[in-house]
């Protein structure tokens, strides 16, 4: 039976695993004593049969001489036939019944062991199919965790996706903004361009119709003038013919008391003389000018410098009004001799006189006045020079020059297009001598002023100046000065030429001639104190020629103005300029910062604005500032006590400190109260410019630089680049999207000029920081802080200086995250910028975190090169750790930031 079971154990089994209902039953083939037959078992069934015990029977399979019943019968439990059974055994033997014994023993042995082995394989298999139950999880696990992987990895994706799509969206719908705003403007510059040039074509045509009128009216007029000076004329010889024979009939009645009243005659006769005869010197120093009462405080000094520097001269003034001559006449100065204008006046002289400008008229005048000393004096020659020439040293030299020669001339030394426009020979230094030739050339250019005298340049012609560019053809014995020390001017050393001015002993010399005389032309005085000392555009002066020309002269004058202003106050006003300062072109205002500054040929001003959490950043920028150059000043506007009581403690030089409540009007205090202390100090920067602007008159402009710049190099040639500019503007060279929202100009550092276009300028930006400066983008009014306006200052505006150089103002938002490819090299101890010099770089949105700990770039993450590092960032921090050991560590400068705060670009300076 051992064999049976076996074999229906692996049929069964093997039935059973292929059974797809999976009910535990299964239907197996049997072959036993030759035949085949098909029985169904349920596992239970099995292993009862197995067991080989159920309700205390064992299984019985009939022999091969039994009948055969039927197997399904012996498959059923109820059906198990028990080998004990007495039906079954019959009449065996005992024999039958020892074997029978044995068997059941064996079979009892089979079953057990056929048990153990089927525990096993049951333990083998549920072992089995519990590591297959294992392996399925583990690999149902895997796969459910790459496929959540690969979910999430797609979800990731998809978000940059979606991302990079909405920064792509964004930076197009902001170029498309940029660009449609750039077109708008061009557009509107177009439509200004052409209402410009359709409004200058029809104003031109209203001024020529305008001329053409008022050329038929003045027309008209001088012809009704004509009539009017001839009836006038005869009516006056008339009148004078009338009064002549009333005189004659007078004489005559008085004839008799002529011999008493003689005395009283002769009193009468000097008070009516028209000039009073001051002794002429025997000298061949002879001068002459010709003087309004706005030029009198310019002849006394004239006069004064030529007392000092001459031993014996003399001086005649030709006084074109009554108020000069009055002036003059009551100082009685020695060797000064007046001539009335009308003494000089022809009907010629009278008849230009009411056609041209005063300037005009003098011009015309000058070669009438030569020739009227020349003949009614004993001189021999007379050298004539404007009213505003000053004497550095002995004319001697002037008249050693001249020698015996006919004729006298000072050469402009002018640019050649300039000469050749307004002549080679300079009119406000010319003499003539009393000879024949001397008077032939004076009496020819009295014909050519009287012919014309413009100072519009006209067909070869300008002034009276232009004419003497043909006296040396016309006549012979003409000399030509060559001493550069005679007529020294403004176009001559200032502007033009490169000669050496120095100061050897007391006097002053240029190149190796001695100055004896300097032309101050185009020099206006406002007070006594203020001058214009080139009223054309605004002039340069090198330090030497401030300091050693023009300081002297302006001394003396304020001496002159400061002793008539009481006794003289008519004369004294006539001499001030009634325009505003503001609109003097190269400002002079004698004050200790003035004197200060004009020591250098370039001084730099600057203001700023430190807080408690930019003190350590504010001196930090002073300390690299007072490394590079000497020669500045700084206004620092303090925006509280803290910042104040430690700034006054360090006593800085070229500092002057200004608490903020000195420049708050109601308006910002109320503002002040509104915005954020950051928005606040954007509010108050233009207030501060124009402040300083408006109550230094001293100086001529002024750059606003934040707490937060660190100098490199020289910073004097942003003076220079400056220019005649009106206003001073930086690049922001940033990103498109950057410059979309914060602008293309940086207000880090801004400078105006102290000059009416300037002023208007920084005027209108005041008014639209006072409107609004939110640190929040405004894309309505297109704002943002105080810098986005300025993108619109060179539309609305003229005379812009917009600086390109990458050295200047260079900043994280243009090196770091806007860098082009750019190079950040170290060249004999100066840092450059590819092949450009870094002046001063931007360290904005930098925390100090404390002494040592410090976030590069608060606002995101971002890779700062090595080189940078290095380079920029180091030196400056290291700076400001100084600063901060100098002020003890003390956390209230450090930045205000959360006690949990993360830096996103930390940066630590502790092993430097």
């Amino acid at each position: 039976m051992k064999w049976l079971k076996r074999n229906i154990i692996n049929d069964f089994l093997e039935a059973v695993s292929n059974n797809e209902k999976k009910d535990k039953s299964a239907t197996i083939n049997i072959s036993l004593f030759s035949k085949e037959i098909s029985v169904k078992f349920h596992v239970d069934n099995l292993v009862g049969i197995l067991n080989g015990a159920k309700n205390n029977k064992v299984l019985a399979l009939p022999s091969p001489q039994e009948d055969n019943s039927s197997l399904e019968e012996i498959a059923t439990p109820n059906s198990v036939v028990s080998e004990n059974d007495p039906e079954t055994l019959g009449s065996n033997s005992q024999s039958a019944e020892e074997k029978a014994r044995q068997e059941a023993a064996a079979q009892e042995k089979a079953r057990q062991e056929a048990a153990a082995q089927e525990k096993a394989r049951q333990e083998a298999a549920a072992q089995g199919k519990a590591r297959q139950e294992a392996a399925a999880q583990e690999k149902a696990r895997q796969e459910a965790a790459a496929q959540e992987k690969a979910r999430q990895e797609a979800a990731a994706q998809e978000k940059a996706r979606q991302k990079a799509a909405a920064q792509e969206k964004a930076k197009q719908e902001a170029a498309a903004q940029e660009k449609a705003r750039q077109e708008a403007a061009a557009q509107e510059k177009a439509r200004q361009k052409v209402a410009a040039q359709e409004k200058a074509k029809q104003e031109a045509a209203a001024q020529e119709k305008a001329r053409q009128k008022a050329a038929a009216q003045e027309k008209a007029r001088q012809k009704a003038a004509a009539q009017e000076k001839a009836r006038q004329k005869v009516a006056a010889q008339e009148k004078a013919r009338q009064e002549a024979a009333a005189q004659e009939k007078a004489r005559q009645e008085v004839t008799a008391q002529e011999k008493a009243k003689k005395e009283a005659l002769t009193m009468t006769k000097v008070e009516t003389k028209l000039s009073p005869k001051e002794p002429i010197a025997s000298t061949n120093q002879n001068f002459c000018v010709i003087a309004g009462k706005e030029y009198c405080m310019k002849i006394m000094a004239f006069y004064e410098s030529l007392v000092k520097n001459s031993n014996n001269f003399n001086l005649w003034v030709c006084c074109t009004d009554a108020i000069t001559y009055k002036f003059l006449n009551e100082k009685n100065l020695k060797n000064m001799h007046l001539i009335r204008v009308e003494e000089i006046e022809d009907d010629q002289l009278r008849a230009v006189k009411q056609e041209r400008m005063i300037n005009e008229y003098c011009w015309t005048l000058k070669s009438f006045v030569i020739e009227y000393i020349l003949k009614n004096n004993d001189v021999e020659q007379v050298l004539y020079c404007d009213g505003d020439i000053y004497f550095f040293s002995n004319p001697d030299s002037i008249f050693n020059e001249w020698g015996s020669a006919s004729i006298f001339l000072t050469p402009q030394r002018d640019l050649d297009w300039v000469e050749q426009k307004y002549g080679k020979y300079q009119a406000g230094i010319v003499g003539f001598r009393k000879d024949e030739t001397g008077l032939a050339a004076v009496q020819w250019w009295k014909d050519r002023c009287i012919e014309w005298c413009s100072v519009v340049e006209s067909n070869g012609r300008f002034g009276d100046q232009k004419y003497l560019d043909q006296l040396p053809i016309m006549y012979e014995n003409v000399q030509i000065s060559s001493n550069l020390g005679v007529n020294a001017a403004p176009w001559n050393i200032i502007y033009n030429n490169n000669f050496k001015i120095s100061l050897q002993g007391d006097k002053v010399f240029i190149n190796n001639d001695p100055l004896v005389a300097y032309h101050f032309s185009c020099l206006t005085i406002y007070s006594s104190d203020k001058y214009d000392l080139w009223n054309m555009h605004q002039l340069n002066i090198q330090k030497e020629i401030m300091n050693y020309i023009y300081v002297p002269y302006l001394d003396h004058l304020e001496r002159v103005i400061t002793s008539y202003q009481n006794s003289y106050p008519g004369i004294i006003k006539a001499t001030l300029s009634t325009n505003d300062f503001i609109q003097a072109k190269t400002k002079y205002h004698s004050t200790k910062l003035k004197r200060k500054m004009i020591k250098y040929n370039n001084y730099l001003l600057l203001t700023s604005i430190f807080s408690k959490e930019y003190l350590v950043k504010g001196l930090a920028m002073y300390d690299s500032l007072s490394k590079q150059i000497e020669n500045f000043h700084l206004w620092i506007c303090t925006m509280d006590q803290e910042t104040y009581d430690v700034l006054s403690n360090l006593n800085l030089k070229n500092v002057t400190l200004i608490p903020v409540e000195t420049i708050e009007t109601p308006q910002l205090k109320e503002l002040k109260q509104q915005r954020t202390l950051q928005e606040y100090c954007w509010t108050i920067k233009a207030t501060l410019l124009e402040h300083l602007l408006s109550t230094h008159s001293d100086i001529d402009h002024l750059f606003y630089c934040d707490s937060d710049l660190y100098f490199f190099s020289n910073p004097l040639s942003v003076t220079n680049d400056f220019g005649r500019y009106s206003v001073y503007l930086c690049r922001q060279r940033g990103t498109d999207l950057l410059e979309h929202f914060h602008g293309q100009y940086q207000a880090g550092f801004i400078g105006f000029k102290n000059e009416g276009n300037s002023r208007k300028i920084l005027n209108w930006w005041k008014k639209k920081c006072l409107e609004e400066c939110s640190d929040v983008y405004n894309d309505e009014r297109k704002s943002w802080g105080d810098q986005l306006y300025l993108d619109r200052i060179p539309e609305l505006f003229e005379n812009i200086k917009v600086s390109e150089n990458p050295g200047i103002n260079a900043a994280p938002w243009n090196l770091i995250l806007n860098n082009a490819e750019q190079e950040v090299t170290m060249r004999e101890n100066n840092v450059y910028i590819d092949n450009n010099p870094l002046m001063f770089f931007h360290f904005g949105s930098l925390l100090i975190l404390n002494v040592n700990e410090f976030d590069l770039w608060k606002l995101e993450e971002v890779n700062i090169s090595s080189a940078i590092l290095t380079n920029i960032y180091n030196p400056y921090l290291m700076k400001l750790r100084e600063i901060s050991n100098r002020l003890s560590n003390n956390a209230q400068f450090f930045a205000n930031v959360p006690a949990n705060y993360t830096a996103k670009n930390p940066y630590s300076i502790a092993s430097l």
